[in-house]
């Protein structure tokens, strides 16, 4: 039994790993979804109520948020892969892990700068545009023919 551990440590380490990894997605992904279902719920009873109320229904910027979510997720994605391509070439004991992981370390990280501020720069843009979409709002509310 030692000597199988010796001899596939390597394969032994990455089938944990990724068995670790795959069981945490898999407890993870569906309470996400149910909280977000939970969320989306809840605003859709706000909306109703705020309508039965008579009130003016929030608007929400799925635009903003959506730019901010990329701006979120792409750096983790491109990080997590630069450190499986980093572990698998320790793992293998690769003779070019130096130079392949620097250069997998340097594209992940400008890939992860233009990402967070491309999502920044569109957030900002979207913010532009909802105030000027509220100040259309409001000249039109002046109006006196339209109460």
């Amino acid at each position: 039994m030692g000597n199988l551990i010796d001899l596939h440590s390597k394969e032994v380490t990455l089938l944990i790993l990724m068995t670790v990894i795959l069981l945490t997605l898999i407890v993870i992904v569906p309470q996400l979804l149910r909280a977000h279902l939970r969320k989306i719920d809840m605003q859709h009873i706000e909306h109703m109520k705020s309508l039965e109320l008579g009130q003016r229904v929030p608007t929400i910027d799925e635009r903003a948020r959506l730019a901010g979510r990329l701006a979120l997720l792409v750096p983790m994605v491109v990080m997590i892969s630069a450190g499986t391509v980093t572990g698998c070439l320790a793992i293998y004991n690769s003779e070019q892990i130096f130079p392949v992981s620097l250069a997998t370390w340097v594209v992940a990280g400008v890939v992860s700068l233009a990402a967070i501020t491309g999502g920044v720069a569109l957030v900002t843009r979207l913010a532009h545009l909802d105030d000027d979409m509220f100040e259309e709002e409001d000249e039109f509310s002046e109006n006196p023919y339209q109460r």
